[in-house]
């Protein structure tokens, strides 16, 4: 889809390159500045690292450093992108999309021989 695409960090180029291997992925991107319309803390805007699709779901995926899994900032982000992945799995359950799901991977844990659906199951947030 695009020529070439920005990282932010080493563990998101990895993570990249592991959904691009993976064939249970059917499609993932890096989403643009103002792709998603998802605010949090009072207008404050998140952008999240990755959307990544597989047969029966839509996962709404970050990449964060071990040291800031405490961060408030990052709380609120992963909070809000709960409550997003809830309101749109609602309104794909009742439209006959697929459901969405929040999946928070801390940095560390993502190598260049991890698969994605090993790293779904051990982080993802249950709506």
């Amino acid at each position: 889809m695009f020529e070439d695409v920005k990282f932010d960090s080493e563990p998101e180029l990895v993570f990249a390159r592991v959904l691009e291997r993976d064939n249970d992925v059917k499609n993932w991107l890096r989403p643009a500045s103002s792709q998603f319309n998802i605010t949090y803390n009072h207008g404050h805007r998140y952008e999240p690292d990755f959307v990544v699709e597989v047969e029966n779901l839509i996962y709404l995926v970050e990449v964060k450093g071990e040291d800031r899994l405490g961060d408030e900032d990052v709380i609120a982000k992963k909070e809000r992108a709960i409550r997003y992945c809830k309101a749109v799995s609602e309104w794909g359950k009742a439209n006959g999309y697929k459901q969405w799901q929040y999946l928070f991977i801390p940095a560390g844990e993502i190598h260049s021989n991890s698969s994605f659906g090993q790293l779904a199951k051990r982080f993802s947030e249950s709506i």
